[in-house]
């Protein structure tokens, strides 16, 4: 993946080294039966790590690259961009963002969504307007922090998920409740990778 960014690699252990130097990435795949989890590891720094994962579905290697491509849709142009500074414009974003006197290189990625068939998923128009408000309200510290936001409906049962640093976000997640979202007796779910890189 990161070869086709032309960018070359080495590896230690299993963590993949991009210009043979951190930031580090590195990738698990837990496989069932019928589906798996692929957790991903970006190894910043000593301290920092970030920490994505990613369902697949399917058997085997049905399943790992569906993860894997989960995974790159979602999570995998947002870190190239923040952390290894190549930036594919129709996959990520950036914005300036002040927030308590610092200011911010936002990377947002696109909306990453997934449905069973025939479902086809709803994304409210006022969702990342919504999403940037309660960031940029919360008090940061750091040089880096990174938000990964989640809802998914099955069969009219909603699921809200954020987490800011690799940690439940109570802000986020009261965030997307208060949002307008459609039911559906199938299953959608949408979900958004933010990276914040102090200027």
């Amino acid at each position: 993946m990161f070869e086709g960014h032309d960018i070359e690699c080495t590896t230690h252990n299993d963590w993949v080294l991009p210009n043979s130097e951190l930031p580090a990435l590195r990738a698990t795949w837990f496989p069932g039966s019928s589906n798996g989890r692929l957790d991903v590891q970006a190894f910043v720094r000593e301290g920092v790590t970030i920490e994505e994962c990613f369902a697949g579905i399917g058997e085997d290697e049905v399943g790992l690259n569906d993860a894997l491509t989960n995974f790159t849709v979602n999570s995998f142009h947002v870190l190239l961009a923040a952390l290894w500074n190549q930036n594919d414009k129709t996959q990520v974003t950036t914005e300036d963002w002040g927030i308590g006197g610092r200011r911010y290189t936002a990377f947002i990625g696109n909306f990453g969504t997934r449905g069973s068939e025939g479902v086809t998923a709803d994304i409210p128009a006022d969702l990342f307007a919504q999403v940037e408000n309660v960031i940029k309200l919360d008090s940061l510290m750091g040089e880096l922090h990174w938000f990964r936001f989640f809802f998914c409906n099955v069969a009219g049962q909603r699921t809200f998920e954020a987490l800011k640093d690799n940690e439940t976000w109570e802000s986020g997640i009261r965030c997307l409740e208060g949002i307008q979202w459609a039911d559906s007796m199938g299953y959608y779910s949408v979900r958004l990778f933010v990276v914040l890189r102090s200027s």
